[in-house]
């Protein structure tokens, strides 16, 4: 589970890059990627994802708070990888999560 949490940032440059690629209509977040981008948005304040120009620490999550971020969100490994290969085939729907996530932190610094 770490290791697939610890690929999210070289997964999310790439969909970003592919997501720049094409030229495609806007993608509406439904209620389950508004959901994801929720636990997603957790998953890297936790993790010490902060604004520009501010230091803050990476920090590690440990498997038992990886599990308990996942409960928090009604989510599972399952569900999890599932949303990411959906974004991985859509890179414009993935691109909208990340831009919904970005407004959510920076709302909430």
């Amino acid at each position: 589970m770490g290791v697939v949490l610890r690929s999210l940032p070289v997964f999310l440059l790439f969909m970003v890059v592919l997501g720049g690629c094409g030229l495609q209509k806007e993608k509406k977040l439904d209620a389950n990627d508004l959901h994801f981008a929720e636990f997603y948005g957790d998953y890297l304040a936790r993790s010490g994802v902060a604004p520009k120009g501010k230091a803050v620490p990476y920090t590690d999550l440990t498997p038992a708070e990886l599990d308990t971020l996942f409960a928090r969100h009604g989510l599972n490994q399952k569900i999890f990888d599932a949303k990411l290969k959906a974004y991985s085939q859509d890179p414009q729907l993935w691109r909208a999560v990340l831009e919904h996530v970005q407004k959510e932190l920076h709302h909430q610094q």
